[in-house]
């Protein structure tokens, strides 16, 4: 393919001979005549060039999210004196993650002499389909570009990023208590149960309307909620969230908890606010399987939803191939941790099928984190809805570890 700098060449020595002709010198010939035995030049090395290049290749099928992955392919030879230009083009399109629109990434790729490599850092996590791949030489002069074929589409599976969660404990967390039931209403991050006073507590902990209603001295006691399953709901509603960027903190979020679970020896149970249900059990396998079933989850667009046919891996009997469009209800028990978007407020979020179950609402994108004050229970005798909002995946992390008390009270 010619240039725009080739097409001014051809036009020069076109339009040169008719001065020539027009002017009775031969002088102006022999510029027209040079012009168009550099581009006749330019066009057959181009082409003998781009002619045999190698194919393409990526250097691993798996990535977590924002990792370099690197697409290879090796340079055609060519005399070394000959200062080819070479590019690697790819076009980069996904498949799965509904919303995400695609497009072309070409870059030049800078090589070795006998490769040239092309680094790529996805930003959003699913299967991405990379390809198919082009080889781009152009002449020393600009004149003449090609393109040829340097491999298929491959896929690529990004994961979701994963972050230590700070201070979380795990386990179960047992606390001596005289009500047995968790107080109404409680202020700070942390849930609070209440115990006899011992010689030593802190006088501003005590509890004194209990005290009084019960004639004993009694004091506010920080625990962690008892946790034998952590129990995740995560809203897949992209118009609960105020950018992309947004949910991507959201799944990260979502991945470092399930990754934490199966770490220390919690079984995981993960509903979607599309109708998808993973049970994942503790342990390497359990930490791979929330990563893949997170993998797969997409930001879902407003408007009329349909059943999907078929059936996701991890999915529940009974529920592939349907979503739920709400009211959510789970069968969380202890303590359940919801992650949505900043853009949720108001709308509808899971509510516990049983009483006595905790739930911390995590909110992603937030101008800066924050705690709400917790509400009523969406459940009788159930604590407080407690939201918390934040930034990022680092700042929800430890948000959520204050508020289920696995990590002392700190500014995010």
């Amino acid at each position: 393919m010619i240039t725009a700098r080739g097409a001014g060449v051809l036009g020069v020595s076109l339009v040169l001979p008719a001065c020539a002709w027009l002017l009775g010198t031969a002088a102006l010939a022999a510029p027209a005549v040079g012009g168009l035995l550099s581009l006749g030049a330019a066009a057959l090395l181009v082409r003998s060039a781009a002619a045999n290049g190698g194919p393409a290749r990526l250097d691993r099928e798996t990535v977590t999210r924002g990792e370099t992955v690197t697409l290879t392919a090796d340079r055609p030879s060519v005399p070394a004196w000959i200062p080819l230009a070479w590019e690697l083009l790819v076009s980069e399109g996904t498949s799965g993650l509904p919303g995400t629109p695609a497009g072309r990434g070409a870059a030049q790729a800078a090589g070795d002499g006998a490769t040239l490599v092309l680094r790529m850092s996805p930003q959003h996590h699913g299967v991405l389909v990379i390809g198919p791949s082009a080889l781009s030489v152009t002449d020393p002069l600009a004149l003449f570009r090609r393109e040829s074929r340097a491999g298929g589409a491959r896929t690529l599976r990004v994961l979701p990023r994963t972050l230590p969660v700070p201070g979380a404990q795990g386990g179960r967390a047992h606390s001596a208590q005289v009500t047995g039931r968790p107080l109404p209403r409680r202020d700070g991050p942390e849930f609070h149960m209440l115990r006899e006073y011992r010689t030593g507590d802190d006088a501003r902990r005590i509890h004194w309307p209990s005290s009084a209603r019960t004639t004993t001295l009694l004091v506010r006691q920080d625990t962690a909620v008892e946790e034998p399953v952590r129990y995740l709901w995560f809203d897949a509603r992209a118009d609960c969230y105020p950018d992309r960027a947004s949910f991507e903190e959201a799944v990260d979020t979502a991945a470092s908890l399930a990754v934490d679970a199966a770490r220390k020896g919690l079984a995981l149970r993960m509903w979607t606010s599309d109708g998808a249900v993973l049970n994942s059990p503790s342990g390497p396998s359990g930490a791979a399987r929330s990563l893949e079933f997170l993998t797969e989850v997409a930001p879902v667009p407003p408007g009329p939803r349909q059943d999907r046919p078929g059936s996701r891996p991890g999915t529940a009997a009974g529920t592939a191939g349907g979503r739920s469009p709400g009211p959510y209800r789970v069968p969380a028990q202890g303590l359940l941790t919801v992650v949505t978007g900043e853009s949720a407020n108001g709308r509808a979020l899971p509510t516990p099928t049983t009483g006595g179950c905790a739930v911390v609402a995590l909110h992603l994108g937030s101008a800066a984190p924050r705690a709400e004050p917790g509400g009523d229970g969406p459940v009788a005798g159930s604590a407080p809805v407690r939201h918390r909002h934040a930034r990022d995946a680092e700042q929800a992390l430890l948000l959520w570890a204050s508020a289920v008390g696995g990590a002392p009270r700190r500014r995010a």
